[in-house]
């Protein structure tokens, strides 16, 4: 190649190798795709794809609502300590695995 420069990108082990798996299976490569990536940034002045947190559609407390609801409607009415597991487990601070452990559901 005429003119061209070394660009070094850090990366994990794992993710470059999945990631030339996939490009290969497109018949590309990394260093390919870099370069469309740095074009399309020159043409459109701006990132070339969408970056954005995702929000989750629902809050704990609604999750944790509907999920009560459902469940009274069906005539299955939850108790506040299993409501308490539902809200312990949609914030992160106990697994299904643990919850199944702790209570054997009917």
């Amino acid at each position: 190649m005429a003119n061209t420069t070394l660009l070094q990108v850090r990366t994990s082990p794992e993710d470059k190798e999945k990631a030339s798996e996939i490009l290969d299976k497109l018949g590309t490569n990394l260093s390919a795709v870099v370069n469309m990536m740095i074009k399309q940034i020159i043409l459109t002045e701006s990132i070339p794809f969408e970056i954005k947190i995702n929000h989750p559609v629902y809050s704990k407390e609604e999750a944790v609502k509907e999920v009560e609801a459902t469940l009274a409607f069906e005539g299955m009415n939850l108790t506040e300590e299993e409501i308490g597991m539902l809200y312990d487990y949609k914030t992160g601070n106990i697994s299904g695995d643990e919850l199944r452990k702790k209570k054997k559901w009917c």
